[in-house]
């Protein structure tokens, strides 16, 4: 009798991993839904670094994601390789002034 329903367990757990698999599999997947913004920064002897932080809310990861954040007349871009789908990924900007006020932004990104 044992035997039999932990047969039976086995086979309930193994259709559900099978259903749920399909389910996820026949969803459409949502594109990149990219955001950027400033998390931390640091003064240093060169000035001042900006630790950027890219995430991706959507399904599909972002390849070559370009990002741009400018503080008065000063810019600064950056190429991440990727971010994948609902993850995060970082870069990092120097600026000659604290960048707590740079604006931040993402550029584009290709499919990879």
């Amino acid at each position: 009798m044992l035997q039999w329903s932990m047969a039976a367990l086995g086979g309930a757990v193994t259709v559900a991993a099978i259903s749920v698999m399909v389910w996820e599999g026949l969803q459409p997947s949502a594109p990149p839904m990219l955001r950027a913004r400033i998390v931390e920064i640091e003064a240093t002897a060169a000035g001042h670094v900006a630790m950027v932080q890219v995430t991706n809310d959507g399904d599909e990861t972002a390849a070559a994601v370009k990002i741009e954040a400018v503080l008065g007349d000063q810019t600064a871009t950056a190429t991440l390789d990727y971010v994948p789908g609902h993850g995060e990924a970082k870069a990092y900007f120097r600026f000659d002034a604290n960048p707590r006020t740079a604006v931040v932004r993402v550029q584009g990104w290709s499919a990879p």
